[in-house]
């Protein structure tokens, strides 16, 4: 398509009252987005100060009403620990991937894939 065609095509507009309404109410919904926008960034802000305050709170602990019946953190963090070095103890040692057969079978999967380089699986 020529643009003399494009500009020999008659193209309708509506009349110009109807136009600068539209505009008019285009530039009103605009506003209504712009303000929108400005609030939605408003309140995630204070969702990220929210959030810093409840974490906070949490390790001064002060979230909730502490019960001095309590042990404290440094004797649980103990207890914890002890508990593990008793059950890694007892626990047999895992053996760790990419032993003796880790070749083998990176070879057969380059096989099966029909490639004579080998692949990345």
């Amino acid at each position: 398509m020529s643009i003399s065609k494009v500009q020999a095509l008659a193209v309708p507009l509506p009349p110009l009252s109807e136009q600068e309404e539209v505009v008019r109410e285009v530039a009103r919904r605009l506003s209504v987005i712009r303000e929108v926008e400005a609030e939605v960034e408003a309140n995630l802000k204070r969702a990220a100060r929210l959030r810093q305050s409840i974490l906070k709170r949490t390790f001064e602990g002060r979230l909730v009403p502490q019960d001095p019946s309590d042990e404290p953190a440094s004797e649980l963090l103990e207890r914890i620990r002890a508990e593990r070095e008793r059950s890694s103890a007892k626990k047999p040692q895992r053996k760790k991937p990419g032993g003796k057969d880790a070749g083998r079978r990176y070879v057969a999967t380059s096989r099966v894939l029909g490639g004579d380089q080998p692949g990345l699986f």
